[in-house]
């Protein structure tokens, strides 16, 4: 799933990933079943195609932007399917798995992404030029070549990555995120970050991906030679904001439960990402939002 050369690249082989149920798995450790046909074939090809973005560390066209989507949907189809393998409770086999198996019919956006790679394909989007958000950042840390971190939120369906000087943030959403604009958080895609800013930008994302209160509807049509895939509309699932005539595609911002993604995606204490008196999180890109 993380791919043997990031691994070497990063030296991940012995270091550990904490899954749902608090399991600490090693990345060599982190593989799926898959097919030899698809392994060897458009799947290895999403691998080839990525790794020369990741050694460069920028992202320059949007043709790379599709082929990190590609890349990073991977990866989230990945470890949603070892979690819905693995028991919530390894002492209780009754507790059943950490995610329900189901679940995985959700990513329908991955699987859109992922398939894009078998022949070309032309996507129609409501919100952008691809069917998912994604941000990208120069990590500007001394040392950042050899540094890596990686953070996702399955049921948000988003993922983070840090890769040396690299770091992008990944949401398997349709593209819904870029609804409030396509800069991200603050307008920042694209700026020069610490490793600490990187965070906690990838926190704000998995913390609103989790707010996601809609879907879209797609027509795809496919021949020998391309295929198409159509955004139709977007459904709310819970209708219509209250007082007004426009869908919720989000739900409500709470700074409160915002302060937990931080504290836990920045590794921090909560204390230190939230003020009790005035119920706002703290944030690390105050010289960011100053300059930009």
């Amino acid at each position: 799933m993380i791919p043997k050369w990031l691994q070497h690249k990063f030296n991940l082989f012995n270091e550990h990933l904490t899954l749902l149920n608090g399991t600490l798995i090693p990345y060599r450790n982190l593989t799926v079943p898959c097919c030899e046909a698809c392994n060897n074939g458009f799947l290895s090809q999403i691998e080839n195609a990525v790794q020369p973005i990741i050694e460069r560390g920028t992202v320059e066209t949007q043709d790379e932007k599709l082929l990190l989507g590609r890349w990073l949907s991977k990866i989230l189809i990945g470890f949603l399917v070892k979690e819905t393998g693995l028991l919530l409770d390894r002492k209780r086999p009754d507790s059943g798995p950490m995610v329900p198996a189901q679940f995985i019919e959700e990513l329908q956006h991955c699987h859109f992404v992922l398939q894009s790679a078998r022949k070309p394909t032309t996507f129609r989007c409501l919100y952008g030029n691809l069917p998912f958000s994604l941000y990208f950042y120069e990590v500007a840390d001394t040392g950042g070549d050899q540094e890596f971190d990686l953070s996702t939120n399955i049921f948000g369906q988003s993922v983070a990555i840090r890769a040396g000087r690299l770091g992008v943030i990944f949401v398997s959403d349709g593209g819904l995120q870029m609804h409030a604009g396509p800069g991200g958080p603050y307008a920042l895609s694209g700026s020069a970050v610490s490793g600490a800013q990187f965070s906690e930008l990838a926190a704000r994302v998995h913390y609103k991906a989790t707010l996601r209160d809609a879907t879209h509807f797609y027509i795809t049509s496919e021949n020998d030679e391309f295929m198409q895939v159509e955004q139709m509309h977007v459904e709310s699932y819970s209708g219509l904001i209250p007082g007004s005539d426009e869908l919720r595609i989000f739900k409500e911002w709470d700074e409160e439960a915002l302060s937990y993604a931080l504290a836990a995606y920045t590794r921090c204490d909560r204390s230190a990402v939230f003020d009790e008196g005035t119920k706002t999180c703290n944030s690390t890109l105050g010289t960011l939002l100053r300059d930009h």
